[in-house]
């Protein structure tokens, strides 16, 4: 499973446009689960073994994404869909990165 939604990296004129689950880690203790995602120009590349033009870190709450001591990619690539990229600069949040993403 990846992600197909064209961000433009750092201003660069240059769009990664997949993106894929590369890293995760769960944080018992704290009840988070951590990921990576990369983006790739396109999955041509990734599947070529080029570097990813980005990566991006999400801390996701692990309250309903561990069921019987198990994580599935799904829920957290669905966690990730939800998972709003900061703040707006005047106290509000912006909206999630990935919510208009196509599943792959």
């Amino acid at each position: 499973m990846a992600f197909l939604q064209p961000i433009e990296i750092h201003e660069t004129g240059v769009c990664a446009q997949y993106w894929r689950l590369t890293h995760l880690q769960m944080d018992i203790t704290a009840s988070i689960v951590e990921a990576k995602i990369h983006g790739y120009l396109d999955e041509a590349a990734r599947r070529a073994g080029k570097s990813p033009l980005s990566v991006m870190s999400f801390r996701l709450p692990s309250e309903g994404l561990v069921k019987n001591s198990a994580l599935a990619l799904s829920d957290i690539y669905n966690a990730v869909r939800a998972s709003a990229q900061g703040g707006d600069g005047s106290g509000g949040m912006l909206p999630p990165l990935f919510r208009a993403a196509k599943d792959i």
